[in-house]
């Protein structure tokens, strides 16, 4: 028998390369077992081997697909803890039977779709929810529609998930019980897409979560916010739609935030805005469309924003911007048949306005390039002192104010604000 101290570097090389050949398959082998050996479980009402969707979950392998036919499952709350795929067929329900959460995610990769969840319980002191999630990754909730519940989906410290063509109807009846269709909580990487949400608190809620996209999504006849977050940075929003809310959208406490595309209608009330910005800063606005809302734009101790190539249509107010904001600019924007375009409490801004459209514009021009020889004063005697006192408001349109009115267009030195288009469009851009 040959010692290795007889072999040569052939043999060596030989000996090598097939050592390494074997692990590399055995590498592989490891990947891919998962894969190769799961299988699917399948649970129905009659003649299959589960009838019980804990059942089969607690039977089933990692990487398994359990596929629940038609057939309504009241378990109460059904526990996930291995990764899985569960999916159901047209008619399959899941009741949670108002006890807990209807199901409940502790395990990273796991896909539910094709289900109608409804029945999670309902407190004051804990978030039940259709789909409750907490510490895990990559999760996929899709195509489900969500019924009778406090919480539609809620994600807490969850990452690189997809929540995408959910449809939730929820059973808010008042701010305190009621919960928000899509709530994150200390989540990232997030993507939010084609849902429809309605009838919960807030149709969508973020809080402390970043690097998420929210688009295409439809929130509508929510209790308070079509959506609201607060200390979430770095989030793009593009594609929604906002429309007949409490209160409209509201933004709070962010910054670098992508606001594109969105369209924001019918937010009517005392307190109701299209959108709501508190303390955001270094933040893009642009190409979104707010139509028929008491306040289109309310902006309160917002900083270096820049809003452009937006429509602000039939509004009461377009723009409500306090004092305590400063050197945001508004470019090339719609202001159309609003109440009041701009809105302000202080004297004195540094926000700019620059090359808007005003359909209340009445200047001239004379050198034909398509902007005004004189510059336009959007903020009107009226408009300031009703932001200062609002019970001034009943006076609107009525002889009074009409003549004093008459003379701020033949004497522009009586409004009280120093803010101004100093070149504004003679089209609109759109």
């Amino acid at each position: 028998m040959k010692k290795i101290s007889d072999w040569g570097p052939e043999t060596f090389q030989i000996h090598f390369g097939y050592s390494r050949s074997i692990a590399i398959f055995a590498f592989f082998f490891c990947l891919t077992t998962s894969d190769i050996f799961s299988k699917e479980l399948e649970v129905c009402k009659e003649n299959c081997r589960f009838s019980s969707v804990q059942a089969a979950i607690d039977s089933a392998n990692q990487g398994d697909i359990i596929r629940i036919r038609k057939g309504i499952y009241q378990e109460g709350m059904i526990s996930i803890s291995k990764p899985l795929v569960l999916e159901g067929s047209v008619g399959a329900i899941l009741d949670g039977k108002k006890e807990k959460h209807v199901l409940d995610i502790r395990s990273n990769n796991v896909t539910i779709r094709g289900f109608r969840i409804i029945g999670s319980g309902v407190s004051d002191t804990s978030e039940y929810a259709g789909i409750h999630a907490e510490k895990v990754k990559s999760c996929i909730i899709e195509n489900n529609q969500f019924e009778d519940n406090a919480y539609a989906i809620y994600l807490a410290e969850v990452e690189d998930c997809n929540i995408r063509v959910n449809n939730s109807s929820g059973n808010a009846v008042n701010e305190v019980s009621g919960g928000n269709g899509i709530h994150l909580w200390s989540s990232k990487g997030i993507r939010i897409e084609g849902n429809e949400l309605k009838r919960h608190r807030d149709g969508i809620y973020l809080e402390f979560s970043s690097n998420l996209k929210i688009e295409e999504n439809f929130s509508h006849d929510n209790i308070r916010y079509g959506m609201h977050f607060m200390f979430s940075s770095e989030n793009d929003f593009r594609g929604n739609r906002f429309e007949n809310n409490s209160a409209g959208v509201a933004v709070m406490y962010s910054k670098n935030i992508l606001i594109e595309n969105n369209r924001f209608e019918n937010n009517w009330g005392d307190s109701s805005y299209g959108l709501l910005l508190k303390e955001i800063s270094e933040s893009i606005l642009t190409k979104n469309s707010f139509v028929h809302n008491t306040v289109a734009v309310f902006a309160d101790g917002c900083n270096r924003n820049y809003f452009t190539h937006n429509i602000l249509r039939d509004n009461g107010w377009g723009v409500r911007i306090l004092g305590n904001s400063e050197s945001n600019q508004f470019v090339q924007n719609d202001f159309k048949e609003n109440v009041f375009d701009i809105s302000t409490n202080t004297k004195h801004s540094t926000n700019s306005f620059k090359e808007n459209f005003w359909d209340t514009y009445d200047g001239y021009d004379l050198d034909l390039d398509r902007f005004g020889d004189i510059p336009h004063k959007p903020v009107h005697f009226f408009g300031y002192w009703v932001v200062v006192y609002p019970f001034l408001m009943v006076l609107y349109n009525s002889p009074v104010v009409n003549f004093l009115q008459a003379i701020e267009k033949a004497f522009p030195i009586v409004t009280p604000i120093d803010l101004e288009d100093p070149k504004p469009k003679m089209r609109s851009h759109v």
